[in-house]
């Protein structure tokens, strides 16, 4: 029994050792659609930068893994309240040459997405969607990136937020999410490294 347990082991190390693995980093702006409350109210998130980066295994002409993103935005016409938003993505891409040097790809996520209001806690939330891009070789194992993505969460719940959103302590919103989707789409420039 140990042994099998052993031998199973190191064929599994053994196989994730010799697996190409690529490590990104992304920096970029997103750009968030307006988000309507089940009361009708309408939530608008100031577009703002965002930092990423991404654990992937490469095979031929596909990778795939997990992605990680957050940014910092503002209710519109609130500076003083900001949204955290933090996505924790699986992704698979597959990939194809445009040129000598130039590798384009096109990939799908699923996920969660953990939207944080700085006034009031923190909710989880589905998270999907798509995104595509193009990668420059500067040499075999490393390449500069431009990519466009769209992150798509489901806030779906039956959870209702009290808050205060603006400096009138007697100005209350309630936010009652039923169904609504926040979109939001990521450009970034990005490097990534192959080991």
């Amino acid at each position: 029994m140990i042994t099998r347990s052993l031998l199973l082991a190191t064929t599994l190390f053994s196989s994730v050792a010799a697996a190409d693995v690529a490590v990104t980093l992304y920096g970029g702006q997103s750009f968030s659609q307006s988000l309507e409350t089940k009361e009708g109210a309408d939530i608008d998130l100031e577009d703002a930068n965002h930092f990423a980066f991404s654990i992937d295994r490469t095979i031929t002409d596909a990778r795939y893994g997990f992605y990680y993103s957050a940014n910092k935005s503002d209710i519109q016409g609130n500076n003083e309240r900001q949204v955290n938003i933090q996505h924790y993505m699986f992704q698979s891409a597959v990939e194809y040459p445009l040129a000598s040097s130039t590798t384009g790809y096109f990939g799908a996520q699923i996920g969660a997405a953990n939207v944080d209001p700085e006034w009031l806690s923190s909710d989880t939330y589905f998270a999907t969607g798509l995104f595509t891009g193009a990668g420059y070789h500067v040499t075999d194992n490393a390449q500069l990136m431009f990519e466009v993505r769209w992150l798509a969460t489901i806030i779906n719940n039956d959870s209702d937020f009290n808050c205060t959103i603006s400096n009138d302590p007697n100005d209350q919103c309630l936010w009652h999410f039923d169904g609504d989707v926040l979109n939001q789409f990521n450009t970034s420039l990005a490097f990534s490294m192959r080991f």
